[in-house]
């Protein structure tokens, strides 16, 4: 497939000195370049896959796809990757997450060609072997003789099934939505990974692993010209116009949970667990996006926020353990959760408590606001310090926001917020009647 260059823009980006170069290949592979000086290079390629092309039948294969890419290409075997990287001081990764999946690597400036080779090649030409996949069996008979990957993932789901927060949160998540792919978990189950052939591995790679899917992000200090060149030689991706494509639910984002409903599950636990949470609008909406996260960091972001305060420091005898909130963005909607840990007995003044602190966001003071924003400023200016960090950040914007450009609003925007547009968003979002709940509490308990 074609790789020239049809089109590149020359974008501005907060706190690095030189603009971005955003170069659309004739292929529609995208290919950013920022440029910091560090004795270290980031080469990152992120694809817009996770759970939200993902289907019942098939829900987990994102995640098995991102274990699956490091088990070799045509050029090099299962594990020689991984090794030559750790031999040149490199640090390779990958996730998946409900909107993409992305392939790391963080190595020594003097060794980028080598890892940019060897990355893209892993990237277009992941063969799946049936030895590295694994044979199908029942996860809940006997373990398979070779425990290879398929093994190893549903080891992990099994980890997640014990770990208690994770069982709250995946109670939530499902109840918040009616259909969108967002409520299924994005580690998917046990029965599917077990079973999930190989062909329907080549297969969704294939339809989602293209070109015009992919961005490729260089972070560090190199020769522009010739890191181009370098991706175009090595990014060689094969014409899969023709094969069978993956079917997806391509459901429409929900902004609101429409059923607000509250999941109550029992367990070997001493305390309880809870988690509220809402639906919001989408991560591309950027003034509500960071209004949310101002509305995190004063309701229940460390030792200063309202939750702690008022329901711990404040109180002779807290029943909390844990209390915060969080904010997570997504590019159909974002989700917004407070979670608590506290004694089981006290689950009906647990949820009071937390509604009318809900209900109190309807009331924000300048100082309150001024110093989430100090916060805020602070975590946006460290995202450009670390190589890492910068590739993570164009990463989000391009595949999540899908517009890196929008990074140079976020100052602007930020300062334009006052108190009233913050108590607006929470009225909007946050009406405690209009969130679900889950509850892990100690089996007997009423």
């Amino acid at each position: 497939m074609n790789n020239n260059v049809v089109n590149i823009e020359q974008i501005e980006y907060p706190y690095l000195e030189k603009p971005l170069s955003v170069y659309a290949l004739e292929n529609g592979h995208k290919v950013v370049f920022a440029h910091k000086k560090s004795p270290m290079i980031n080469v990152s390629s992120w694809v817009k896959t996770g759970s939200i092309n993902e289907n019942k039948e098939n829900n987990g294969i994102s995640h098995f796809v991102e274990h699956l890419l490091f088990k070799g290409t045509t050029k090099y075997p299962a594990g020689v990757f991984d090794r030559k990287m750790e031999e040149l001081g490199g640090i390779i990764n990958a996730a998946t997450w409900k909107d993409y999946t992305f392939y790391y690597i963080n190595i020594p400036k003097e060794h980028y060609k080598i890892a940019l080779v060897m990355h893209a090649d892993m990237m277009v030409d992941a063969l799946f072997p049936e030895n590295e996949i694994g044979p199908e069996f029942d996860p809940e008979g006997l373990a398979p003789a070779e425990k290879r990957e398929r093994y190893v993932v549903i080891e992990e789901i099994r980890m997640g099934e014990d770990n208690n927060w994770r069982k709250v949160y995946k109670n939530l998540n499902s109840s918040m939505y009616e259909s969108h792919p967002y409520k299924r978990e994005v580690i998917g189950t046990k029965e599917i990974i077990a079973n999930i052939s190989q062909a329907e591995i080549v297969k969704y790679y294939k339809t989602f692993y293209t070109p015009q899917n992919i961005t490729t992000i260089v972070v560090g200090e190199f020769n522009e010209d010739d890191m181009l060149k370098l991706v175009q030689e090595n990014f060689k991706f094969k014409d899969n116009s023709n094969i069978e494509k993956c079917t997806t639910d391509n459901e429409a984002p929900e902004y609101e949970i429409k059923n607000p409903t509250t999941v109550v599950d029992y367990s070997e636990v001493n305390t309880g667990y809870l988690m509220m949470g809402a639906l919001c609008n989408s991560a591309k909406n950027l003034k509500e996006t960071i209004a949310l996260d101002l509305i995190s960091t004063i309701l229940g972001d460390g030792k200063s926020s309202r939750l702690y305060s008022d329901l711990i420091e404040k109180v002779e005898n807290p029943h909390y353990y844990q209390l915060e909130s969080c904010h997570y963005q997504f590019k159909d909607g974002d989700n917004f959760l407070i979670e608590a840990n506290f004694d089981a007995d006290k689950k009906d003044i647990v949820i009071d408590e937390i509604k009318s602190q809900l209900k109190k966001l309807n009331s924000i003071t300048e100082v309150e606001l001024q110093k989430a924003k100090k916060r805020a400023k602070v975590n946006f200016a460290q995202e450009s310090e670390m190589v890492s960090d910068i590739a993570d950040a164009i990463g989000y914007w391009m595949t999540v926001v899908e517009d890196v450009s929008i990074a140079n609003q976020y100052l602007k925007t930020l300062e334009e917020i006052d108190c009233k547009y913050v108590e607006d968003i929470s009225k909007k979002y946050l009406n405690p009647e209009k969130l679900s709940t889950s509850l892990l509490l100690p089996k007997g308990e009423n």
